[in-house]
């Protein structure tokens, strides 16, 4: 299935999955396949190829370059703040009570969620998910940040 303006050393696009790729046809396989090379050295087969759009076949030898100047490079983007886990958020939560409160695991997910501390996930049950964590704190550590207050169910700071 050889088109006639395709020639070897011509450059076309290849179809690959979704994505259309500029090569350069290096030789002509059995069958009507070509042997193409991508920009990053990649040798392949193809079927099937098209024409450079506008109809033009240009030379490998006169692909522009552009060298990198400060127009063309990436900018530089502040890195995002990490986010929080959901115990993180709950012990800064608790650090933000003056009085040293205690409140149970529904109250710290939500005062979290309030406060933008913590973004939801897909998550069923985050609060059974805290709860745990909050138990493998406290049997796992010496000094864990979280300890069981007098209430039933409820958690204060350490």
């Amino acid at each position: 299935m050889a088109i006639e303006n395709i020639t070897v050393g011509t450059m076309a696009i290849a179809r690959v999955g979704r994505n259309a790729i500029e090569v350069e046809v290096i030789a002509l396989e059995d069958g009507g396949a070509y042997r193409v090379r991508n920009r990053n050295g990649k040798e392949f087969s193809a079927r099937r190829l098209e024409p450079m759009p506008d109809g033009v076949a240009v030379e490998p030898a006169q692909q522009i370059i552009i060298p990198p100047t400060a127009s063309n490079e990436p900018e530089k983007t502040e890195t995002p703040e990490k986010h929080l886990s959901l115990m993180e958020a709950a012990i800064r939560v608790l650090q933000s009570q003056p009085d040293g409160s205690a409140f149970n695991t529904r109250e710290l997910v939500a005062m979290a969620t309030k406060l933008g501390l913590w973004t939801p996930t897909g998550a069923k049950t985050p609060e059974q998910t805290l709860y745990g964590a909050i138990f493998r704190e406290i049997a796992t550590k010496e000094h864990p940040r979280i300890v069981k207050a007098e209430q039933k169910g409820k958690f204060r700071l350490a």
